[in-house]
Formats: structure tokens, sequence, C-alpha cells
């Protein structure tokens, strides 16, 4: 199959008809961008220097297949359609800038690789929101404190690696038990910590809401124990 999709593609960069028909078919799209050999060619094409035209030309094809492919993530049901563009723009700036020196096809599609960006762009974007805020209410802020509310986000290209180094780090060091929220001393910065890397490392994301619904505790409160407690022991272990 990895040859058609190939050809699929060679088509659909000589002729506009052609690449018009194949981004109409968002199943094949997935199924190109699926497939590693696929993606290694077009992305050759797209980063080699001796024809500047077809570099820009398989860039485009590349950028229009994610956009048709309806993989890109959508933001979920609770986020302001404010942040999820302004961090979706800045994600396609990063993309651009960044595709040819670090993204690597064998790792992962295209889109596994934008998506992992993105949704720590919209924590970035909730961020600054929620700074600006704060600055417009004339409550002063703790720029480093503000900074642990989420744990920090890893290279994309290093993603598994880095969440897998990270949760051995805090599985070794059994100190972190110790930590334990007032009132439930059976929740800990270990097992929290864990838990969260856990939810990073298997789809990207984690919600402060379905983490307080298992240990059964408010969301905000269980938010204030990780953000004044476990996550600056955390940014300590890193700093090592």
């Amino acid at each position: 199959m990895s040859n058609e999709f190939i050809r699929w593609l060679q088509a659909a960069l000589s002729n506009p008809v052609a690449k018009a028909k194949l981004l109409q078919q968002p199943q094949k799209l997935q199924q190109i961008m699926s497939d590693i050999p696929a993606r290694q060619w077009i992305f050759t094409q797209a980063c080699q220097t001796d024809d500047p035209k077809l570099a820009t030309q398989a860039k485009n094809l590349i950028i229009e297949m994610m956009k048709c492919s309806r993989l890109i993530w959508s933001g979920g049901g609770n986020l302001s359609p404010d942040i999820y563009e302004e961090a979706l723009s800045r994600t396609w700036e990063w993309f651009n800038k960044e595709m040819c020196l670090a993204y690597v096809p064998e790792k992962g599609s295209f889109v596994t690789w934008f998506n992992q960006r993105l949704k720590f762009r919209i924590l970035d974007v909730i961020r600054e929101q929620d700074k600006e805020q704060k600055r417009r209410l004339h409550l002063s802020t703790d720029e480093e404190d503000d900074e642990w509310i989420y744990p920090p986000a890893p290279e994309p290209e290093r993603w598994h690696e880095t969440i897998q180094e990270w949760l051995e780090l805090v599985k070794n060091h059994a100190h972190l038990r110790n930590c334990r929220m007032q009132h439930r001393p059976d929740i800990n910065c270990q097992f929290l910590l864990i838990h969260i890397l856990q939810k990073l490392h298997s789809s990207g994301e984690f919600s402060w809401n379905a983490l307080a619904q298992s240990y059964q505790v408010e969301a905000a409160t269980l938010k204030r124990f990780c953000k004044m407690r476990c996550f600056p022991i955390f940014k300590q272990l890193l700093s090592k």
C-alpha cells in the first residue's frame, strides 16, 4: 500500500485536479499519514533544498492534508473558541518553522506531532489570559507559582521518552508519598504525579475534574494541593 500512497502524493503534487480530489477524501488522508514510508517520502520532498518550488508545494500539501483529515484535535467541548483559535494559530506558526528541523516521520504522524504541541499551546494561552485577568483586577501575581498550576510541557519530538523519564523519576522518589493532603492521607504527591504523567503519556492531556472525581475530592482542592505542594517538589526533582 505504501507505493500506492506515494503515487497518490506524486499525483497531488503534479496535478491540481488530483490534489483537490485527494483532499476531499479524509479516510485516504488518514491512511497516508498513518503510513511511515508515505510520510517519509512527502517529508523528504518538503524539506529538500534542491527544488524550492517543489518543497513549498509539498509542505503546503502536508498542511492541507492535515486540515482536511479531520484528525486535528478540536479542543474539547468546554474550551473557549477564542482560546482554541489563538492556540491553533500559534501551533501552525510553530509547525511551519519547526517541521523540517524537529519532526521525525518514523516516530509518529504529522497530526500526532501537531496535536501534542497544540494541547500545550492551549495551556499557554489559558495561563496568559489568567494573568491578564488578574492584572486587570489589580491582583498580585506570582509568575513562578502560576507556571506550576500545570506540569511542564515536554518537547513534542521527545514526548514519550520525556514523560517516561519523569514517571521513573517520580516512582524512584518514595519520599513523595510523605507529602499528603490534609484530612485525606490516602492522597499523596507520588500517586497524583504518577496519575497525571500516565494520562499525559497515553493521551497527551489530563482533566482536573476527572482526576478529582477519581479521588472523590473537589477539583479546586486537588488543584491547589498540586500547585502548592506537588508541582514545586516535582520542579526541584527536574532541576537536579
